[in-house]
């Protein structure tokens, strides 16, 4: 074979591997984002809306709403997002109320489309107010190992929340995650072909929206000996009353009210946070209500070893919910 043959021959050699191997990337890894799904026509009610609650910064205290604007990263109240500020050490590192319960004591209460007051007892008021974080300097956020460019909100928020966590003047800074797409991918353990990049949200542990049935609590309150807990120990966006508790962890579709949308994608596998009262930020001696939700919500064939309380949702069509509102699923009957 003469030299120019042999050129295009290998370079066709060349062409064809290099479409093999861009196929192979194509399916590996963007493939599995090309989810098709259909919405729903028919749907049946199964419940009532009776609290919403979104979390300017995560790992404190909610803020209640009467009604909510439901976009793809979370809740979204004007300009104020869910779970768009988070608390870092110096590191960067995500911190929680897991390990500093006292930050579910930290208050938002929102004053316009683009301010929040934030209080903490003991603390002196502080006015948060979101246009002007545009010329904040980037930093780096770490939330559960993902790394995320964020804006570092300032001093004056890093000294007011180190010394309500730490007692200390410094060690931990408030940062901004202002972007619209999901801050990191999926991790390995939710890889089930429904959970997609684009329902994890800002710094939500797990997904953008989060789904408590308030029956399946009341079933929880009745195995607990003296004890009871709140829904709010669940940390939800979504508080909702239903006739069959449990009976959310089977919905595959749901809508609120006229317009919202949404996919079961995943159960919610509970940490330590509910033991922790959320008004004392105290954490029970006994280690409930994680303890009895062992003794029958675990699921053995699950990669997570921790019991199952609530559902975690992908928004599928974006939408206003209001408290009141009928909760559907889809209905299955033909």
């Amino acid at each position: 074979m003469g030299t120019y043959y042999q050129g295009r021959f290998i370079g066709a050699v060349g062409l064809g591997v290099g479409v093999s191997f861009l196929t192979y990337l194509y399916y590996k890894f963007l493939k599995k984002e090309e989810i098709i799904e259909v919405i729903p026509i028919k749907w049946k009610q199964v419940g009532t809306l009776e609290e919403i609650h979104f979390f300017p910064i995560k790992s404190c205290a909610p803020v209640e709403l009467d009604q909510a604007l439901c976009e793809n990263l979370g809740i979204q109240e004007g300009d104020i997002k869910d779970r768009a500020l988070m608390i870092v050490d110096k590191n960067g590192d995500l911190v929680t109320a897991r390990v500093y319960p006292k930050m579910l004591l930290i208050v938002s209460k929102v004053v316009s489309r683009t301010e929040i007051i934030i209080s903490a007892p003991g603390m002196t008021e502080l006015k948060f107010d979101y246009s002007k974080l545009t010329d904040a300097k980037n930093t780096k956020g770490v939330i559960f190992g993902h790394t995320a460019k964020v804006k570092d909100c300032g001093d004056e928020f890093n000294t007011w929340f180190s010394t309500f966590i730490l007692g200390l003047p410094e060690g931990l800074k408030l940062v901004y995650y202002p972007y619209d797409n999901p801050t990191r991918p999926i991790a390995d353990e939710f890889q089930n072909g429904i959970f997609s990049k684009r329902d994890t949200g800002s710094f939500q542990d797990v997904s953008s929206y989060h789904l408590i049935n308030k029956t399946s609590v009341e079933d929880l309150n009745s195995r607990l000996d003296n004890k009871k807990v709140f829904c709010r120990q669940f940390r939800s966006n979504f508080y909702i009353n239903t006739e069959l508790a449990y009976g959310e962890d089977n919905w595959q579709w749901f809508r609120i009210g006229n317009e919202a949308v949404f996919r079961n994608i995943a159960p919610c596998f509970r940490c330590i946070l509910p033991n922790i009262n959320p008004f004392t930020a105290e954490r029970d001696p006994d280690g409930q209500p994680l303890k009895t939700l062992k003794k029958y919500r675990m699921d053995s064939s699950a990669a997570i070893k921790s019991p199952r309380m609530g559902i975690q949702m992908g928004l599928r069509s974006v939408g206003t919910v209001k408290k009141g509102d009928a909760v559907f699923v889809e209905d299955l009957i033909e």
